[in-house]
């Protein structure tokens, strides 16, 4: 049988080749640049944000475990710190009890006083626990307003040792002449941890009020030690 022509490759029309001057770029199908929203947040945050979204940067702030600036939470705003307030009574936040401590500094550390009846409410919380009521007073005398002594001063026959001294720390903190009965009181407390404390804030307000306050004679200490005697040498 005779063989059959191979098919030419050759097109059998010759097409000049013509530059394409229209057609735009080649655009490639890649992922985009994750958007400022999508990063995890830095110290600094953009205006205008929603609520939603302000509650949202706080809660990764007080997830950090490195400390934040003063000035960083400053900058949120007033929204922000009236934000900071209301997470108080959530229960979501209070059921995290390190988030829960963290957000109670915050207040303290920039003396929102706004925040000073929650917290006084829950210094005399008999449900809270100590390590929490510890925090509360702590802000409370962080921002060292006079509403806050009731709070403080109903605190100082709690049991626990902690309670007490920051008790004793806030009373110092607050400038206003009703603490200092309430630190002659603490002078004389069982614990010398607390009893110290208050010594050092009476001594600070005997220099305001030129005069000598406290317990005159007595060592803020649970006992005076004994003076060790020594045996007689010898002869």
């Amino acid at each position: 049988m005779p063989k059959r022509p191979r098919p030419s490759k050759r097109l059998p029309v010759k097409y000049p080749s013509v530059p394409d001057y229209e057609s735009g770029p080649t655009r490639y199908n890649e992922p985009t640049t994750p958007v400022a929203a999508d990063r995890v947040p830095g110290s600094t945050f953009e205006f205008d944000l929603s609520i939603a979204d302000l509650r949202i940067q706080i809660e990764q702030l007080l997830l950090r475990r490195c400390s934040i600036s003063k000035e960083s939470w400053a900058s949120l705003g007033d929204a922000a710190r009236a934000l900071l307030v209301e997470m108080l009574d959530d229960e979501a936040i209070r059921s995290r009890e390190a988030i829960f401590h963290r957000l109670i500094s915050v207040l303290g550390e920039l003396s929102v006083k706004r925040s000073v009846a929650p917290l006084a409410a829950i210094l005399t919380d008999r449900s809270v626990g100590n390590l929490t009521k510890a925090y509360a007073a702590n802000a409370l005398g962080r921002i060292g307003e006079a509403a806050g002594v009731e709070a403080l001063v109903a605190s100082l026959n709690v049991k626990d040792e902690m309670v007490r001294r920051q008790v004793a720390m806030a009373l110092g903190r607050i400038d206003r002449e009703a603490v200092v009965p309430h630190l002659i009181r603490l002078q004389g407390d069982k614990s010398i941890a607390v009893a110290e404390v208050a010594t050092r804030a009476l001594r600070d307000w005997e220099q305001k009020l030129g005069q000598r306050l406290g317990l005159k004679g007595k060592r803020p200490a649970e006992k005076r030690r004994k003076k060790k005697l020594m045996p007689a040498e010898e002869r």
